[in-house]
């Protein structure tokens, strides 16, 4: 009987410990700083990070929305949008929108590029989603808790409004959930 509720004892304490370590540790803001308004909010801002953007990326056009993942691979978030962004890369029409993804952890990005990124981007997963006159219309996370799905996403409003025609900005930075800082 002993064993058994000292097995019972330690199982309770290691899940609760793999628990805490894999759904409460990572929980934090977005934007730690929270700055409102977001320092992509300034069309300076966006020019210059559109430019880096196309430096590190020589594919993309003006003229199509952008859609721009930032991740980095080494950050155990990522896993609760990884399915849903290769959903969307997939169904993403080639004609109108381009669906680029930047990996800190992984690709080969300039120490400018890094640093200016640091500055505008508090933590991923993130997107930012550019129109096709080049105007940041949607920045923040993919969605604020769970796995990401079209129905909690943050970005469906916006993608359905950028398929309508209409303009519409969403700078979403004061969001609650799983994020790594940007290192």
């Amino acid at each position: 009987m002993i064993k058994a509720s000292l097995f019972f004892t330690v199982w309770l304490f290691l899940t609760g410990l793999a628990y805490w370590y894999f759904m409460v540790k990572p929980q934090q803001w977005f934007d730690a700083d929270m700055q409102q308004p977001p320092v992509l909010a300034e069309p300076s801002k966006q020019q210059t990070l559109q430019r880096l953007l196309q430096q590190q990326f020589p594919q993309l056009e003006n003229g199509r929305a952008w859609f721009i993942r930032f991740k980095q691979s080494d950050c155990q978030c990522e896993r609760f949008v990884e399915l849903y962004h290769q959903s969307f890369a997939a169904q993403a029409d080639a004609k109108t929108m381009q669906v680029v993804t930047l990996d800190l952890a992984k690709d080969a990005v300039d120490a400018e590029t890094l640093g200016f990124i640091r500055e505008v981007i508090p933590a991923t997963p993130s997107v930012a989603l550019f129109s096709p006159q080049g105007e940041v219309i949607y920045f923040g996370p993919y969605h604020q808790d769970g796995i990401c799905n079209a129905e909690n996403s943050y970005l469906e409003p916006v993608l359905a409004s950028l398929r309508q025609g209409q303009e519409l900005t969403v700078l979403n930075t004061l969001v609650y959930g799983c994020f790594c800082p940007i290192q």
